[in-house]
């Protein structure tokens, strides 16, 4: 599988909650202003992700960079090797998941090697 992007699909705060809602997904807000670049990695769970404010991109597993902007909604399906990018501005993102996860198992990185 491949990350999937969506251009544009939604506005604002209340579009993405509104998205996450009908998906039937649990919500949680990231925001930062910094964060250095991840190494690729992979999760156990879909991963779907709205960008409510700030430029961020992530790289698939080629190494491709796939911009994102405010209204861009993103997922990357379990199991698919890809790695968020360095952050240098205030960012907000709202991650959605099938079910509640507590802090230690909150989107855990895998080695990509473990495929």
């Amino acid at each position: 599988m491949a990350v999937q992007i969506q251009k544009n699909c939604f506005e604002g705060l209340t579009g993405a909650l509104n998205d996450v809602q009908t998906r039937k997904l649990w919500p949680t807000t990231y925001a930062t202003d910094h964060a250095t670049a991840a190494d690729p990695h992979w999760h156990s769970e879909d991963v779907h992700g709205w960008v409510v404010s700030g430029n961020f991109h992530l790289n698939d597993a080629e190494g491709q960079r796939l911009e994102l902007v405010p209204g861009d909604k993103f997922m990357i399906p379990a199991r698919t090797l890809h790695a968020e990018g360095e952050i240098n501005e205030p960012v907000v993102l709202i991650i959605g998941l099938a079910e509640p996860l507590p802090g230690d198992r909150f989107l855990l990185t895998r080695d990509p090697s473990t495929l």
